[in-house]
């Protein structure tokens, strides 16, 4: 996940840093990791026109030109290529996709019809693939419009070979590169000359040069506003790729905090050895997708550092913690894109406001006698319409790179699914309308918190995306316990037969219709709860950063096959007792 990030500080013996200011620059954190070093400061390309022609006699001389552009690319692509390590196929897939566009016939011929018009060999690329990204820049898809991105890089690609452009990738090493945007293959000609961390002023996290740094382990913030014009060749910077910060000329004190921050990482990564790398499968091949919870931005840098595949609950209600109040579209929807933009790839799932009972707050309505069974959580939102639609409608607008999950809590019936579901709808019609991207097929699932969504799971599963098992609130509801009330504490047991049946019921349905089902309660993270869950069919476990890795090295060591029959007789067993004396053995 990160760089080499064994560094020397010599800087304050070449100049005054007190005469220097510091500034800060925000960006999308796209590749996660921290680097200090000197900035290369890579500049753009001069402008050139697409309308300059040559005489009827200089067309033949184009075409070659053009011909021989074509050749020396395939070489160029094929080279780097082949020096890819084959650990990282996904490097090698991008390339492949820009070598695809340059080997297109299609393409090859329209440009050379713009020549055969006139045109110089510059300026026929140029329109060609000015006509393309068009198209591409029109469609109401994100992830389409960023590809208008690849096609500059690929255009930029051909007009660097009709100029025989040779770069010098070797002034690269130990440096962070500062681009406008940066092709493919020089990507990965600037990373294997020593480059350390990029920072582009274009492109998005789902670009390909973004993919790229994640999979070199290549810090990278993009989305820098003028990046290239404001840091200067050989500046000192600060990069953060978990929050997406730049700071150039930083003083001593930036640098020592980041240091010791970097010191934490690697003291972190020494100890947890290779297991946050490692897949969380079972020892006879069964996968278990290996989440976490998150409240705050910072729980994010944690999940990565452990290697989780995803943010299986966002409470979204630490929010109006935060804030004491209900905050608006425009500031839920930044802080659930920053969450999206700090995982992506992997999905974040965002629960919708869940308000009432033991997660009252300041402003909040608190006058009821038993809100524990009284007005929270769907049944709240539903007679708060206005409220509920704003946030699904900042979830959507969140949702541009596909890797967001909305997720329904207290849900106890069909129809009030069916109430949510249309209301998202009448949402989406919304921003469709206000012509507002949003991932239409954004993953719609729902909490199993209640006896009732359980024996009903059947009928919920035909209408939802996944499920996520609250078991905290699922033991509640099932033992008549309030497990705020410490008259009954001891009594709030989530190994109770009633409650495992439960949960096994709920994972078969999901089997079933084929979704996926997780659990998202203090259960997850059971030491004695790890083999009976997976034996159940749960697929998905989220649970707090710092008992990921103890998790997955319980998942590793076990067989799927032995915990399936092993909790066929668990469930026939008449108390939790016996379970747990045979679980902790």
């Amino acid at each position: 996940m990160f760089a080499d990030l064994k560094i020397e500080l010599p800087f304050f013996k070449e100049k005054n840093s007190a005469m220097i200011a510091t500034g800060f620059l925000k960006g999308i954190p796209s590749s996660p990791g921290i680097v200090i070093s000197k900035a290369l400061v890579i500049q753009p390309e001069i402008f050139i026109s697409s309308n300059d022609k040559v005489s009827s006699e200089a067309i033949p001389i184009e075409i070659e030109r053009l011909s021989q552009a074509w050749k020396d690319l395939n070489l160029e692509f094929k080279a780097v290529m082949e020096r890819i390590p084959e650990s990282n196929p996904g490097a090698v897939n991008i390339l492949e996709t820009n070598l695809l566009i340059i080997k297109d016939e299609y393409l090859q011929k329209s440009i050379n019809t713009f020549i055969y018009e006139g045109y110089t060999a510059e300026s026929a690329v140029i329109r060609e693939f000015e006509k393309q990204k068009v198209y591409l820049l029109n469609s109401r898809d994100k992830i389409l419009r960023e590809r208008a991105t690849e096609l500059d890089h690929v255009k930029t690609h051909i007009l660097s070979a009709l100029k025989q452009r040779c770069l010098q990738y070797s002034i690269a090493k130990d440096r962070v590169l500062i681009a406008q945007s940066l092709t493919t293959t020089d990507f990965v000609n600037y990373k294997e000359s020593g480059a350390v961390a990029v920072v582009t002023e274009a492109g998005g996290i789902a670009s390909h040069v973004s993919i790229l740094a994640r999979s070199f382990e290549t810090p990278a913030v993009i989305g820098v506003k003028d990046a290239t014009g404001i840091i200067k060749n050989d500046e000192l910077v600060i990069i953060d790729g978990f929050t997406g910060l730049v700071i150039y000329n930083p003083n001593k004190e930036l640098i020592d905090k980041y240091q010791d921050k970097i010191e934490k990482i690697e003291k972190h990564r020494i100890a947890l050895g290779k297991l946050a790398k490692e897949p969380a499968i079972t020892a006879d091949g069964r996968k278990i997708h290996l989440m976490a919870n998150v409240d705050r931005l910072d729980d994010i840098d944690s999940a990565n550092l452990v290697g989780a595949e995803g943010i299986g609950l966002v409470r979204s209600e630490s929010l109006i913690i935060n804030y004491s109040t209900i905050p608006g579209e425009e500031l839920q929807s930044k802080w659930y894109r920053e969450i999206a933009d700090r995982i992506y790839p992997n999905p974040v799932t965002i629960r919708a406001f869940d308000i009432g009972s033991d997660k009252y707050v300041e402003g909040m309505p608190n006058i009821e006698s038993n809100p524990a069974l009284g007005f929270r959580g769907i049944r709240y939102l539903l007679s708060r319409t206005e409220l509920f639609k704003t946030q699904i409608r900042a979830v959507l607008k969140a949702s541009v790179n596909k890797n967001i999950r909305f997720m329904l809590p207290m849900i106890s019936d069909t129809s009030e699914l069916v109430k949510s579901l249309q209301i998202i709808d009448d949402c989406k019609k919304e921003l469709s309308d206000e012509q507002i991207d949003f991932d239409a097929k954004i993953p719609i699932g729902i909490m199993i918190e209640t006896p009732s969504a359980a024996m009903m799971a059947d009928e919920l599963a035909e209408l939802s995306d996944f499920f996520s098992i609250g078991t905290n609130d699922l033991t509640q509801y099932t033992l008549a316990v309030d497990r705020t009330n410490e008259l009954v504490s001891d009594r709030f047991d989530s190994f109770n037969p009633a409650v495992l049946k439960l949960i096994a019921m709920t994972a078969a349905a999901a089997a079933r219709k084929k979704i996926p089902v997780g659990i998202c309660g203090e259960l997850a993270g059971h030491s004695a709860a790890t083999t009976i869950l997976v034996g159940m069919g749960i697929t998905e476990l989220s649970v707090v950063p710092a008992m990921v890795l103890e998790l997955k090295n319980r998942i590793r060591k076990m067989k799927y096959s032995t915990a399936k029959k092993n909790t066929l007789k668990l469930l026939k067993l008449p108390d939790s007792y016996q379970i747990l004396k045979i679980l902790e053995q």
